[in-house]
């Protein structure tokens, strides 16, 4: 049932009108790398604490659309290391001069290495975000997303996203990103190179 609502969430996304123009303040067109300086998994089985990073992408496909990427990878107390791997795409609306509808969706790698046990699966992701300007240079992108994936005792789960960015320049932005839910949370800085 989770996922049926989840698909129809996503399938309503997806078919708002495409006349809608983008934002001319947002880029769909960037690399960024996240230093998550908190990072913990929180599952029925496991308890850990440890830190790690992210580097992702995105790059426009057509109009309203985009092509997405992330890599991420923890390093957790007592040699637990995680590994997910996403890839999809995206479309973005605009519901202002200065905001952003975003729904994301597409497959999920993830791996839990200990020791010589490795388990992994792959999955499905699904989401919905608003980006908007909050102030002169400062922006900030909050959402869901949806995992669906099953990796030694962490299940998929629904997570609540956070990010906010001072805009240096319109190439060079800098903050903070938060995602809470489920059975893993992290808390980091992020650096983005807009091109």
């Amino acid at each position: 049932m989770k996922m049926n609502l989840t698909t129809l969430i996503g399938t309503a996304l997806f078919a708002l009108p495409l006349a809608a123009s983008a934002a001319e303040n947002f880029s769909y067109r960037y690399v960024d790398l996240a230093r998550y300086m908190e990072a913990e998994i929180d599952s029925d089985n496991v308890d850990v604490d440890g830190d790690g990073i992210q580097l992702r992408g995105s790059l426009p496909v057509y109009q309203n659309f985009f092509a997405l990427a992330e890599y991420e990878t923890l390093d957790l107390d007592g040699g637990i290391d995680t590994t997910r791997l996403l890839i999809g795409a995206g479309g973005h609306w605009a519901l202002g001069p200065d905001l952003d509808l975003i729904a994301r969706g597409g497959i999920v790698s993830y791996d839990i290495d200990y020791g010589r046990f490795d388990d992994d699966d792959t999955g499905l992701f699904i989401g919905a975000r608003i980006r908007t300007i909050v102030a002169p240079k400062i922006e900030v992108e909050a959402g869901v997303e949806h995992f669906e994936f099953e990796v030694a005792g962490v299940d998929g789960d629904t997570y609540i996203i956070g990010e906010a960015r001072y805009n240096f320049t319109s190439q060079w932005s800098a903050g903070a990103i938060i995602t809470l839910g489920g059975d893993q949370s992290v808390i980091g800085a992020q650096g983005r190179f807009n091109f």
